[in-house]
């Protein structure tokens, strides 16, 4: 399950339950469109342990972040899924944080700097 929070200037994503294999692609396709025009805080806290087959998920949502000059912000990834990141490097690029207040300020700050160009 997905649901989304506007916050401030950007959006909080927040994934929840289990993710089986057909769930990946119109995941990917949600945080895509997201991330094309708003900066994202995803939030991993309440995923199950399946949760690792949102990694190529998160990856495409990564690139298209990149793509259009957008922050993309993650939190809340525990156990299996935080070793996943980090086996896969993905977390280094990605970023990271603890804490979701953390992840929202870094992504409001993100959103201000491209606003006022420092």
């Amino acid at each position: 399950m997905m649901s989304t929070q506007r916050l401030g200037g950007c959006v909080i994503v927040r994934l929840a339950g289990e993710f089986a294999d057909a769930d990946v692609l119109p995941l990917q396709r949600a945080l895509c469109d997201l991330v094309a025009s708003d900066d994202v805080v995803i939030d991993l806290s309440r995923t199950g342990p399946s949760a690792a087959t949102v990694v190529g998920a998160l990856t495409a949502a990564h690139d298209e972040a990149v793509r259009h000059r957008m922050s993309l912000h993650v939190t809340g990834a525990a156990g299996a899924l935080r070793r996943l990141l980090n086996r896969s490097q993905l977390e280094a690029r990605l970023t990271y944080h603890e804490h979701l207040a953390d992840a929202v300020e870094s992504a409001l700050a993100a959103r201000d700097a491209r606003t006022h160009g420092t």
